[in-house]
């Protein structure tokens, strides 16, 4: 996989990882049939859903025109389907479950496999995620939890950020479980050792033109699978999907496959992170982060035009200034010209999946140590320093733990 390719696998996974992707939302307000009239699926030759649950003795079979194959027949609304929709539709809804999946994207001059790992728990509307992802060898971890009015996120072992909770960040589950959602009962077969009913979603291309609608992605073909018992319990649940999605501005074509096995159905408890760190969007710089809770905006460095955030741990300054055709090397060139110290340290490195550069160096008059942080993005430089408590290792820490929450709004 390229580096470029590794720059996109975050961005990617946001998109497509489990249903929690922000390309699956939607409500089922869209289901185009009407409630006793299902489409036809791709059930078992032979096997036909009827309401009794039970196959009809007194059925006459049609004949079979010996050159054409036998027409799928047209099944009613089965009694388990009604059974795992009020189940569904219960109050106190909950579950866990583990899951895995893979996915891949391709576009022009780059493509990432991943594979996905994890568990979910949902009750009453919140969640909480613990997923690995792995591309060419390499695992990273990512966490959320969605609970009230505010979302929690880290990835990779970084601080929680806390922010502002999205109607989209836990309403994509909602368009899988939704007990308005048809499926057609297939029949009993063996999945994971157990004899279960199979429910496919009865109106897929509907299905698909929910995700087109949320205006993430274009070009969806998502499908749905419930395994469930014969009370209507679910047991597993299947998603497969392909769909169209820019990638950092790269247009990219997506294909994901997701199982969940669910492996408890109460006792749910959604627990929020202690003491996260709090999300910052500056308009102006069209960039977002996190940073330690106490901290807090200070007008410290305005008389050269940066913006500080600083508290007991360190603080981190920033400004920008047109970078007028500059490349990245010319950049930091300019950089380190105007430093009055001499750089200690140079590292090539990427912020945000965009290519970087890392300087260090000690302040003689300040007589500190300092990390910072050269990007060119959007036409403009991009000058990111970071001061921490006093010793160097922790100054490089606490740079890394801030750029791993760094985002590009334009």
């Amino acid at each position: 996989m390229s580096s470029r390719a590794g720059d996109l696998v975050a961005t990617v996974a946001e998109f497509g990882l489990w249903v929690t992707a922000a390309a699956l939302i939607a409500s089922a307000a869209g289901m185009r049939l009407p409630y006793d009239v299902l489409a036809s699926s791709a059930a078992t030759p032979g096997a036909v859903p009827v309401l009794s649950g039970t196959p009809d003795a007194s059925a006459t079979q049609l004949p079979t025109p010996s050159l054409a194959p036998t027409p799928t027949p047209v099944p009613t609304l089965s009694p388990l389907v009604r059974k795992f929709q009020a189940y569904l539709a219960r109050k106190d809804f909950q579950f866990q479950a583990t899951g895995t999946g893979t996915q891949s994207a391709s576009g022009d001059n780059f493509s990432v496999d991943l594979t996905l790992a994890g568990s979910v728990s949902y009750k009453a509307g919140d969640e909480s995620d613990v997923t690995k992802i792995t591309s060419n060898g390499n695992t990273v971890p990512s966490d959320s939890v969605y609970a009230g009015s505010f979302a929690y996120e880290r990835s990779n072992g970084g601080p929680w950020i806390k922010k502002p909770r999205k109607t989209s960040d836990t309403a994509n589950w909602r368009i899988f479980l939704s007990p308005a959602r048809l499926f057609v009962d297939t029949g009993v077969e063996t999945k994971n050792g157990t004899a279960l009913h199979r429910l496919e979603v009865a109106d897929p291309a509907a299905l698909s033109a929910e995700v087109d609608a949320i205006g993430t992605v274009t070009d969806s073909r998502v499908t749905i699978v419930f395994w469930t018992k014969a009370d209507g319990t679910p047991v597993v649940m299947r998603m497969e999907a392909t769909w169209n999605q820019q990638v950092n501005g790269v247009a990219a074509k997506v294909t994901s496959f997701n199982e969940f096995v669910f492996t408890k159905l109460s006792g749910v408890t959604i627990a929020t992170p202690s003491n996260p760190w709090q999300w910052i969007v500056d308009g102006a710089a069209a960039i977002t982060f996190g940073v330690p809770s106490n901290w807090s905006l200070t007008e410290t460095n305005k008389s050269i035009g940066a913006t500080t955030y600083e508290g007991a741990s360190g603080a981190i300054l920033y400004l920008t200034f047109d970078a007028n055709g500059m490349t990245q090397d010319q950049a930091v060139a300019a950089v380190v010209a105007a430093s009055p110290d001499p750089i200690q340290g140079r590292t090539a490195t990427t912020v945000a999946g965009q290519p970087a550069t890392q300087l260090a160096f000690h302040r003689a008059k300040q007589k500190d140590y300092m990390v910072e942080m050269v990007v060119v993005h959007g036409g403009k430089v991009y000058e990111v320093g970071f001061l921490g408590s006093g010793k160097d290792a922790a100054t490089d820490a606490l740079a890394a733990q801030i750029l791993g929450t760094f985002t590009f709004t334009k």
